[in-house]
């Protein structure tokens, strides 16, 4: 299963291809919110399960948010 921190490429729709670092999991919808970057700029993206796909490699270093 998926936890929120990890690395994750999304492999269906307008953002196929593109990886992000899963922010939260809603289990009672089935859905993820991802954040990707998209024109330099970091924004969430909520997606279904079936959209997305562990990365084994992180993609590129993400800055922890908890310290903000």
């Amino acid at each position: 299963m998926y936890k929120t921190g990890e690395q994750v490429r999304i492999k269906a729709g307008p953002f196929a291809s593109f990886a992000g670092r899963l922010e939260e999991i809603s289990e009672e919808t089935g859905t993820l919110k991802v954040a990707v970057d998209i024109f330099a700029r970091t924004t969430p993206v909520e997606l279904t399960l079936a959209e997305v796909e562990k990365l084994d490699t992180p993609q590129r270093p993400w800055p922890d948010s908890s310290n903000n």
